[in-house]
């Protein structure tokens, strides 16, 4: 009986995660980096993110940067995710668009790439935890990530 309960469950996590990737899903969510940055400022950064499934496995998108502290902060990066391997996901951004204070910065300004998990709640939440490495440009920094996303 326990074999066909766990049976069961990891055929359900399969579909689940299957819907969860299909061609023309959008998912719309938020994350936030839990990276550390070592400054006597304080800065608190967000995203506002979109996802749409242009084939199964393969997502465009975008985020939209938020940050609130010493420096206000808006910023624009197009990404694209790709599914390697089932629920594990790689992720490239492009930070194209920046605004800070009254500098505005239109070109490769950082470039991030990450891997993720992307874990479905249901068959239209997810949660989806990163290792990111940011700022590929310029700096390079390590943090870990969080999102979750509403399938619309």
């Amino acid at each position: 009986m326990k074999k066909i309960v766990l049976v069961l469950l990891v055929l359900g996590g399969v579909s689940i995660s299957a819907n969860a990737q299909s061609s023309g899903d959008l998912f719309v969510g938020g994350s936030s980096n839990l990276g550390i940055t070592i400054t006597p400022d304080f800065n608190l950064n967000g995203n506002v993110t979109a996802d749409y499934f242009i084939m199964d496995g393969l997502s465009v998108g975008g985020n939209l940067g938020l940050g609130i502290g010493s420096a206000t902060s808006i910023s624009l990066a197009p990404s694209v995710k790709y599914f390697v391997m089932g629920d594990i996901f790689a992720m490239v951004s492009a930070d194209v668009l920046s605004i800070a204070g009254e500098t505005t910065t239109v070109g490769l300004n950082s470039l991030n790439a990450g891997v993720g998990y992307w874990y479905a709640l249901g068959d239209n939440v997810v949660v989806a935890p990163m290792l990111n490495l940011s700022n590929l440009t310029n700096d390079l920094g390590i943090g870990l990530g969080m999102g979750i996303s509403v399938k619309l």
